[in-house]
């Protein structure tokens, strides 16, 4: 059925159910795992016609280096949750500015037949402003996704 599916994860309540759903997916089609955690780039501070700070206060001369994945805690806790389901799951990481072509670019580099996902997570105020990362993946995938509510 499938052999390798791809859920992306912020550590959000919603992410959490689709890890579990993944999870027992994998169970009954043998497939592998591959938690996903996009961490967006840090943005300076700036100034915008006068009206206050936009973005978050960051020195440009510091670059952003996340956390390694085996400390990452929305993988620690996909790990957790997916290896209490009986499935090994294989951690990535990703720093890029787009979410959503993050996880279009890493499932299609995997050779991903499946991507579980929330239906939220991520920043509902984000959402509100940008639009749905899930919509986007939907929308932007040739390949199956699973939107666990």
């Amino acid at each position: 059925m499938f052999r390798r599916i791809l859920v992306p994860t912020d550590g959000s309540v919603g992410a959490r159910h689709a890890v579990l759903a993944a999870s027992r997916l994998a169970n009954l089609s043998g497939a592998e795992v591959i938690a996903l955690h996009v961490i967006a780039p840090p943005v300076p501070a700036m100034s915008y016609m006068g009206l206050g700070v936009i973005g978050a206060p960051v020195p440009l001369d510091t670059a952003a280096e996340p956390e390694p994945p085996e400390r990452d805690r929305a993988l620690v806790e996909a790990r957790r949750l997916a290896q209490g389901a009986g499935v090994a799951l294989e951690s990535r990481q990703v720093l890029a500015p787009q979410t959503a072509a993050a996880i279009l670019d890493l499932a299609e580099t995997e050779g991903c037949d499946l991507i579980v996902m929330a239906s939220n997570g991520y920043g509902d105020l984000m959402s509100l402003i940008t639009g749905s990362i899930t919509a986007r993946v939907v929308s932007g995938c040739d390949l199956p996704v699973l939107v666990v509510h």
